[in-house]
């Protein structure tokens, strides 16, 4: 570990809170213009949290391993098929 003089210190988190706060101000543009491109979409018809939704999975699925993947849709198969599961579900989503 560098040992550190108390203004070293000091200096070098200024400079770290300073190029934060800098990427902050850029995201937080970034999600207001995100914000406004899907308001105008959604005006143009485009099911915009459906397809934010699916393009959320699709990026999920991506970062899994091809077994993680294989064991989900293995598990998901023995859920989907167990009737008894099936009612549960079915029961805890009844409006």
């Amino acid at each position: 570990m560098e040992i550190r003089t108390a203004e070293e210190s000091k200096e070098h988190i200024q400079n770290f809170s300073k190029e934060l706060l800098k990427l902050l101000a850029h995201k937080k543009t970034i999600d207001e213009e995100i914000k406004e491109m899907k308001a105008n979409y959604k005006e143009d018809g485009v099911p915009v949290s459906i397809v934010t939704k699916v393009l959320n999975k699709i990026k999920a699925n991506k970062k899994k391993s091809p077994s993680e993947q294989t064991e989900e849709h293995i598990i998901e198969e023995w859920l989907e098929n167990n009737k008894e599961i099936d009612d549960m579900i079915t029961s805890l989503i009844a409006k």
